[in-house]
């Protein structure tokens, strides 16, 4: 049961920020890629959106645990490219470790690492 409410809490979470991305009006917070590109942030919207089904579609549709597993690495890569350009290449880290502007960053950085761990023990789960 617990790995069914995670996998119900993470695909639920990719949907909704799928369908934020989607929307240019409103605003992501914390998850959002890059503002200044309403394109990538729309085609990232739209992959987010295929991961949330990807990751709920596994309760509702027959796969074998190899296809679940194989599903569920895919979302994992996904968000672990998507981390590496949020936090990497759109956004500069701050170098004074001793400010506030660093500190969030580091905040934000670890709530997207614990959305990779997350999808990650799913993926531990089929293998």
């Amino acid at each position: 049961m617990p790995i069914k409410a995670l996998r119900i809490i993470t695909g639920l979470f990719f949907l909704v920020l799928g369908i934020l991305g989607v929307l240019p009006s409103i605003e992501e917070g914390i998850f959002s890629l890059n503002n200044n590109n309403i394109l990538m942030e729309q085609l990232f919207g739209v992959i987010e959106i295929i991961c949330g089904v990807i990751l709920l579609a596994a309760l509702f549709v027959h796969a074998t645990r190899k296809t679940i597993y194989r599903a569920a690495m895919i979302v994992f890569l996904f968000w672990v490219v998507r981390i590496v350009l949020a936090q990497f290449v759109f956004h500069t880290v701050p170098t004074d470790i001793t400010s506030g502007a660093f500190a969030i960053w580091l905040l934000h950085l670890l709530a997207q690492i614990q959305i990779a761990i997350s999808v990650w023990v799913l993926t531990k789960a089929y293998d």
